[in-house]
């Protein structure tokens, strides 16, 4: 078909070359992005954050009893607006057994979070025990189901040096 005439649009093409790689570009960027994020803890998002307090300094023990990850996060809330939501983490610690540390005087948010399908997960349990133990301020028990207590977290004031309970 030599010398047959041309059909021509008098639209120009929706995208050329070019747009058609950017929009390739941004499509892959954003699932990559919304892959790396899906795995990043984020224990500010949970609905229940136990807290709680003294005007001492603390120390705490966290015990996981079961099986799978475990993620324990202690936060501050800032009211600047500054950090994730307005909590500020302090500290990120995995708990496989058993994990002990120290938190200076003040309030405190603690979130433990659980690995499931590559994904952080708020736990459905995560409230004060109603076995505390003896002389803590807080005990505070996390779960995948309600009522389950998988991770225990006892909170405790330190006493000034040198002088014993």
């Amino acid at each position: 078909m030599l010398g047959a005439p041309r059909l021509q649009s008098s639209q120009p093409p929706l995208l050329g070359f070019g747009g058609a790689m950017l929009f390739l570009l941004i499509g892959i960027n954003a699932v990559l992005a919304s892959k790396a994020f899906a795995v990043q803890p984020r224990p500010w998002l949970c609905r229940d954050k136990p807290v709680f307090s003294s005007d001492r300094p603390m120390s705490y023990e966290a015990v996981n009893r079961g099986a799978g990850r475990w993620l324990l996060t202690f936060m501050r809330f800032d009211p600047s607006g500054l950090g994730h939501d307005g909590f500020t983490v302090y500290s990120i610690q995995e708990i496989s057994g058993t994990a002990e540390g120290n938190l200076a005087p003040g309030q405190w948010y603690a979130v433990a979070l659980y690995r499931a399908a590559g994904h952080w997960i708020c736990p459905a349990n995560a409230a004060e025990s109603e076995a505390r133990s003896p002389g803590a301020i807080s005990t505070v028990c996390y779960g995948q189901e309600p009522g389950q207590c998988v991770v225990r977290l006892s909170v405790r004031s330190q006493s000034p040096r040198g002088v014993r309970p």
